[in-house]
């Protein structure tokens, strides 16, 4: 009997093995394998799981659940056959089974076959991990793949610098837990990104010029492009501190506060309107807390612990806007945006693709059950109208464990454990304060660490993982020892976000151009390779930054004095308009910033964009016409407010060309005016516009 009629007989047996919680090391090994290797068998994978696997479809999160199979399956604990409570429970939670052993599966062999025919990293040993390159073909020596970070004390990596041991202490061994001055945490970086190039034999990119790197520090900081005289000051001053003396003033900036607190509630809460959630008091906990600068831990600490009514405090938002379904969103999300692990496949059976086992998750989730909410009007005035519900997030005396059912159908019980912590699941104790302090007291590698990568992440379109909140022995990490050593550094500066920011803007990476060159061309993750930050990669604009860039550059939302009230009416309206945002079972959101950047600008509240094209005293194109008395000038404030830089000679004699062409030099007024509109609109369109290099 050939390979091939033999393999439907060996993969249905270890599918059986998967679902009745039996399968070894060796035979996961050999799944995985068969899988990969075989669309068919792919099929066959997922059918076997529905077919099987008694998982049940509840698309809204609440309500009535319609089943993928009819048949009911006896619920057995301690050997007796029982239709339990706790199983039907379960049995409603199905988005997030269903979808996450059929999606996971997919995504994951997906991405096996894009990497040169590579099979998933939970099946490689570690040894032969580290030795294998990142692309067959490569003739120098690899890249050392690490696993998750992991820190029992906090040690530099080779070659970074050392801190002096004062007289009075020689011969005595220096503790590695220190705080290195930002000068050595900044060499360190440059140390273990020079690293990676030499491993890899090539080189990086120039350095970026100052317009490129001035208008990338903008939407990395404060989240839009600097406006015209922001960049002809940055470009005017000739001191060699100038780089560093604009990072600390960005940093501290209000705008930057805002940019931080649009990316975080955007990540915690989503951008889709939940009824229940107050998101203008989530954001304000977010603005103060951040404009505080206090530390992550901390806000962690609050979002997890956080109680009382959504528009008093702040924090409850998060929790609020996650409590669904048991709780089991709560628990995905927390467990993925705080500590870099993706649990959610979790929720109905063991990870085959790592060491995470079903128990982890509904060990997490225990800690959840406590928590419920009530929601009421808020009465308002001596009428008593109801003006707005509230929503309270409360915590109730319950004791007991978590009830959760097993793929083939036996009920398990699972107490509030993190990370081998158990914690008393009596009725006296306040399971989610509980969770708050192992979470975030003292050193926490995994909340340093999935912070680190992420905000990496931010700056550079990359993280030190192909995706930033996937951190562990199953993914690999591009520069494991550096993610170690700043989360290291990061816990050591008592987890001091700007701190952290201030270290990543001033590294030599961050300098780097866009532009690569045939000495670093293999360096390019969007082929599936690890990241060597070579070079700047291009990312574009979130719709946020595209909106917020737009009316910097034009002063559209100034015209016609437009308050601050109505811009951010437009804003979110624009943001609805434009920004389609996916669901996914843990109430996470993909988002697709759809259309094209001149379908976007062109339906972009049609007043704003007819007065980003005014002329009218005031305007931003009234001011460069009149502030300007040469064509040379005028065409330069035009490209340096919308794409931060000057023309180059061609533009500048396209764009003169033009203006000749329309006759504007006879007819000055109005031939010139329409010359420079249509300039500012084909600026506006253009892709440099929309994207961060």
């Amino acid at each position: 009997m050939n390979a091939r009629q033999e393999t439907p007989s060996e993969l249905e047996t270890l599918l059986e093995a998967l679902c009745e919680d039996r399968i070894t090391a060796e035979q996961a090994s050999r799944l995985e394998q068969l899988v990969v290797s075989s669309e068919a068998a792919r099929w066959k994978y997922l059918q076997y799981l529905d077919l099987h696997g008694n998982l049940y479809w509840d698309a809204a999160g609440v309500g009535s659940s319609q089943p993928l199979s009819f048949e009911r399956n006896e619920t057995l604990i301690g050997g007796t056959g029982l239709n339990s409570p706790a199983a039907s429970r379960r049995r409603n939670v199905g988005v997030a089974l269903a979808g996450c052993v059929l999606l996971a599966v997919i995504v994951a062999f997906q991405f096996g076959d894009r990497r040169s025919g590579r099979v998933p990293i939970a099946t490689i040993e570690q040894d032969e991990l580290k030795q294998r390159p990142l692309r067959s073909d490569r003739p120098k020596p690899p890249r050392e793949y690490g696993p998750a970070i992991t820190l029992s004390h906090i040690e530099p990596p080779p070659g970074a610098p050392t801190r002096e041991v004062p007289e009075s202490r020689a011969g005595e061994t220096e503790s590695p837990d220190f705080l290195y001055s930002d000068s050595d945490v900044v060499a360190t970086i440059d140390h273990e990104i020079q690293e990676g190039w030499t491993a890899l034999g090539i080189s990086a990119s120039a350095p970026a010029d100052d317009p490129e790197w001035c208008r990338r520090l903008y939407l990395d900081l404060l989240g839009r492009v600097p406006t015209l005289r922001e960049v002809e000051t940055f470009l005017a001053d000739r001191g060699s501190r100038k780089k560093s003396i604009l990072i600390d003033r960005l940093i501290t900036d209000t705008a930057c506060v805002r940019n931080l607190t649009t990316k975080f509630t955007n990540l915690l809460i989503g951008r889709v309107s939940n009824p229940l959630v107050d998101r203008a008091a989530f954001q304000k906990f977010l603005r103060t807390s951040f404009a505080d600068n206090r530390p992550w831990n901390q806000i962690v600490a609050d979002l997890i612990s956080a109680e009382g009514t959504s528009d008093k405090n702040g924090a409850t938002n998060f929790l609020i806007a996650h409590l669904n379904n048991d709780a089991t969103p709560a628990t995905a999300v927390a467990s993925r945006v705080f500590l870099g692990q993706q649990l959610h496949c979790n929720q109905c059976h063991n990870n085959p693709f790592d060491e995470s086992k079903q128990s982890d998750f509904w060990e997490l989730n225990s800690f959840f059950q406590q928590t419920t909410m009530r929601t009421y009007p808020l009465v308002v005035g001596e009428a008593g109208n109801s003006a707005r519900r509230v929503t309270e997030l409360v915590s109730h005396e319950t004791s007991g464990p978590t009830y959760y059912e097993t793929t083939n159908g036996l009920m398990r019980v699972a107490y509030p454990r993190f990370h081998g912590h158990d914690v008393d699941p009596g009725p006296d104790s306040n399971r989610r304060l509980e969770l708050a302090r192992l979470m975030t007291a003292g050193d926490q590698p995994e909340l340093a660490g999935a912070f680190v990568n992420r905000m990496w992440e931010h700056f550079f379109g990359m993280g030190f993982t192909y995706r930033a909140d996937d951190l562990g022995p199953h993914q690999p990490t591009s520069h494991p020892e550096l993610l170690k050593f700043l989360s290291g550094q990061f816990i050591r500066s008592g987890y001091d976000i700007k701190q952290l920011m201030r270290w990543i803007c001033l590294s030599n990476p961050y300098q780097l151009t866009s532009r690569f060159s045939a000495a670093n061309r293999s360096d390019e993750p969007a082929r599936g390779e690890l990241p060597a930050f070579s070079r700047m990669y291009v990312k574009a604009m979130t719709a946020e930054q595209a909106y917020d860039s737009f009316l910097t550059a034009t002063k559209a939302h100034q015209v016609g004095a437009v308050d601050w009230t109505q811009s951010e009416q437009h804003r979110q309206e624009w943001l609805q308009q434009f920004v389609v945002c996916f669901h996914t079972d843990d109430n996470d959101e993909t988002m697709s910033f759809d259309g094209s950047v001149g379908n976007a600008l062109s339906l972009m509240n049609g007043p704003l964009i007819s007065k980003a094209m005014d002329v009218s005293s005031g305007s931003f194109l009234s001011d460069v016409l009149r502030r300007h008395s040469t064509e040379n000038d005028k065409i330069r404030s035009l490209w340096l407010a919308v794409l931060s830089r000057p023309p180059t000679a061609n533009e500048l004699a396209t764009a003169k060309k033009l203006l000749r062409a329309a006759g504007a030099q006879q007819v000055a007024n109005q031939k010139a005016t329409e010359v420079y509109q249509d300039l500012l609109w084909a600026l506006l369109n253009s892709n440099e516009f929309i994207a961060v290099r």
